[in-house]
């Protein structure tokens, strides 16, 4: 008889253990639905030893878009970027409710950085554009014609002792493998002497 009533009340605890109340899984805001990679030309000045970039008015901006989960971009996408040029490289992230999240990499800045995979640092010149070299912004200036180069934006999300090993010189060492990959962008770019022709 005691057996019956210690699995009562064993069943009477398993079903109340699974109601209404118990708490939904917290959806992980870095799961993102598209990825945006938006090129704006800048000017690059050294004032009082302090590097500045402005605005150049006028100046068109070039994006790629990628769709989850795949993350490609359309075909035929690609850039044009031109040599002794300054580019401002902005991230935009959606979620699959289409609000913005790339500002969820910024929270956590001692578990993310960005990484452009595919040129030397002969041929690009790369600088992180917000703090804790998060990535989501930064600066590239144009060294060097290249016909066609692939690029590979690579968000990685780290341990907070794995980031404190980087530095900014490592945003295009392609040896680093430490943590996750959060987005893996990769797309076509001809970086160009002024006077080319599309």
């Amino acid at each position: 008889m005691k057996n019956y009533i210690l699995l009562a009340l064993i069943s009477v605890f398993t079903f109340s253990a699974c109601t209404k109340e118990d708490p939904v899984p917290e959806v992980d805001q870095e799961q993102l639905s598209t990825a945006t990679l938006t090129f704006t030309p800048v000017e690059k000045e050294v004032i009082d030893g302090k590097t500045v970039y402005t605005p150049i008015v006028g100046e068109e901006t070039s994006s790629i878009k990628f769709e989850g989960p795949s993350y490609k971009p359309e075909v035929g996408a690609h850039l044009h970027l031109h040599v002794g040029e300054t580019y401002k490289l902005e991230l935009k992230t959606t979620d699959f409710y289409g609000r913005e999240s790339q500002q969820t990499f910024l929270n956590r800045a001692d578990n993310h950085q960005a990484f452009l995979l595919g040129a030397d640092d002969s041929v690009l010149d790369f600088e992180y554009g917000d703090e804790n070299n998060v990535g989501i912004t930064a600066y590239i200036t144009v060294k060097k014609a290249s016909n066609t180069l692939q690029l590979n934006y690579i968000m990685r999300h780290l341990s907070s002792n794995a980031k404190q090993q980087l530095k900014a010189s490592d945003w295009n060492n392609s040896s680093i493998k430490l943590g996750e990959v959060d987005l893996d962008l990769r797309f076509d770019a001809h970086l160009v002497e002024e006077d080319h022709e599309h």
